[in-house]
């Protein structure tokens, strides 16, 4: 009657990367295996007006720019680029910050391929 795909939330990982200095150079951490994006989760630590966070592969950017602006806010991921949300083991993802101030932890939540 429907077509419904169930998945383990055992086959669901949090990856953390703190942002605790200027960013805006980005901020790389290595994938320890094949997965790809479902969600990104921003909280932010600080407040800065234009404050952002973005996650990347390369210079091209998975997630849209995440408000990260007013201290203790939580924003999610308005978009993930499917294109990009694919991760090999070994690949790398950055998350760039707007500003020099910009202060927040992201936690990219990955499915285990």
């Amino acid at each position: 009657m429907y077509d419904i795909k169930y998945d383990r939330l055992a086959d669901v990982y949090a990856l953390t990367v703190d942002i605790t200095a200027d960013a805006t150079s980005e901020k790389t951490v290595p994938i320890p295996f094949a997965c790809v994006v479902v969600d990104a989760i921003v909280e932010c630590r600080a407040a800065n007006v234009a404050g952002t966070l973005t996650l990347k592969k390369g210079s091209t950017a998975i997630t849209d720019a995440m408000i990260c602006a007013v201290d203790k806010v939580i924003v999610r991921a308005g978009t993930i680029d499917d294109a990009q949300s694919t991760l090999a083991e070994g690949d790398a993802v950055s998350v760039d910050a707007n500003g020099a101030s910009d202060r927040g932890r992201m936690t990219i939540l990955v499915r285990k391929l």
